[in-house]
């Protein structure tokens, strides 16, 4: 088998904060059912996460990072959950 040095890896990311969209998907406002429908997805993200939290987009950067780094190297084929643990 020829090594053409192309690694394939993904990361799998969990409930993340960020900021609002620049461009956001949907210019009308949210009704009041719309945000209690978000909030109760909230709130399942982090009670299905055994860290009890969102992650941040430093973390999620981080994982990426490593996996373009030479210190994984050697490592292909493989999906990293970055999600605090979470059980889906």
């Amino acid at each position: 088998m020829r090594n053409t040095g192309i690694r394939v890896n993904a990361v799998a990311t969990g409930g993340t904060e960020a900021p609002p969209r620049k461009v956001p998907r949907n210019t009308v406002p949210q009704s009041e059912q719309e945000a209690r429908w978000y909030q109760g997805i909230v709130e399942q993200t982090i009670s299905s996460t055994l860290m009890r939290r969102y992650g941040t987009i430093d973390e999620q950067v981080g994982a990426i990072l490593f996996l373009a780094s030479d210190e994984a190297s050697y490592i292909t084929g493989t999906v990293l959950a970055v999600g605090g643990g979470d059980l889906g």
